[in-house]
């Protein structure tokens, strides 16, 4: 199963990618930062690098993929951070809604 998963190497977002690799699944690891693009690969991830605020972003990343699980990060910056969750959710909507994916965990 091809799996996306966002939260790039957090606290929740590796052990899931470890597990899920183990299984067989293809992983794909969206994270913001280019630096972890080599720890992602290391894990036997692809490293999708970009920001879940671009809503065309998610849809190229998540065309093609099975399953995804989503959430937000800890942190969205200092200032307007509720509007800016709900508008990380809503992207995250609209890119599940016009790819193929069936199954999420949000």
């Amino acid at each position: 199963m091809k799996i996306i998963i966002t939260g790039s190497l957090g606290n929740v977002a590796q052990p899931l990618a470890k597990e899920l690799i183990s299984e067989g699944h293809h992983i794909t690891v969206i994270s913001s930062n280019e630096s972890k693009k080599a720890e992602i690969e290391k894990l036997g991830a692809r490293a999708a690098i970009g920001s879940i605020a671009d809503p065309d972003f998610l849809i190229r990343t998540f065309e093609g993929a099975d399953a995804a699980f989503l959430m937000t990060p800890p942190s969205m910056g200092e200032e307007h951070i509720v509007e800016q969750t709900i508008n990380a959710g809503k992207n995250y909507a609209e890119a599940v809604k016009r790819t193929s994916i069936k199954k999420r965990s949000c």
